[in-house]
């Protein structure tokens, strides 16, 4: 049998959007982010949204902590706008 590149399934880009309030939500903040993201190549429907803070540990953030634990695969690649929007610093996010 020879495979074809087309029925390769490649690794899946993935894109955490986040805001601290729902005032934020209303106003551009996600709209931004998605067309950032978009233009960088991440397929609209791989992009998660979440309003939340993030000083608030993964677990306790359910869009963040489901993309982390359940829906990334090995290989698959996460991608934020700014490192702020999935944690407050890189300790945190370990």
């Amino acid at each position: 049998m020879i495979a074809h590149f087309e029925e390769i399934d490649e690794n899946t880009v993935y894109d955490y959007a986040r805001v601290s309030s729902k005032e934020q939500a209303d106003n551009s903040s996600f709209e931004s982010q998605k067309k950032e993201l978009i233009r960088q190549g991440v397929r609209q429907k791989n992009i998660f949204v979440e309003v939340g803070s993030a000083t608030d540990l993964i677990n306790k953030r359910p869009v963040f902590s489901k993309l982390i634990n359940e829906t990334l695969k090995t290989d698959d690649s996460l991608v934020v706008s700014k490192l702020d929007r999935s944690s407050r610093n890189t300790l945190s996010f370990l």
